[in-house]
């Protein structure tokens, strides 16, 4: 089998963006309005109520939910931009691959007929 990576421009293109890929994470980050559930606090009693961000991915199937403190919500709405980036990037690279096939393909072809 030949090992040697075989992928047109575009692809040696989106390879090189891939590497350079940082850390990702593949979820949702919602922020929304609730009640804290403190008794005491001025929730409970018509005052403002609390933001809180949730991340919610799905692992087999099954929907989870971690609660995303105030600090670290930029850095977890890079690392969801990242995914979203490499998701675009694995689309290109299918892409690219089709069309390198679709290449090989015509070549292995015309070579056949010309032998």
């Amino acid at each position: 089998m030949n090992t040697k990576l075989v992928t047109n421009a575009q692809g040696k293109r989106t390879l090189e963006a891939l590497r350079k890929t940082r850390p990702f994470l593949p979820a949702s980050l919602t922020i929304t309005l609730r009640k804290c559930g403190n008794p005491r606090c001025r929730c409970a009693k018509e005052g403002p109520v609390h933001e809180t961000a949730l991340l919610t991915w799905k692992e087999a199937n099954t929907t989870h939910t971690l609660y995303v403190p105030r600090e670290l919500r930029p850095q977890v709405q890079q690392w969801i931009a990242e995914w979203k980036k490499r998701k675009k990037l694995i689309a290109q690279m299918a892409d690219a691959q089709r069309a390198c096939l679709q290449t090989l393909k015509k070549k292995r072809k015309s070579s056949s007929r010309s032998s």
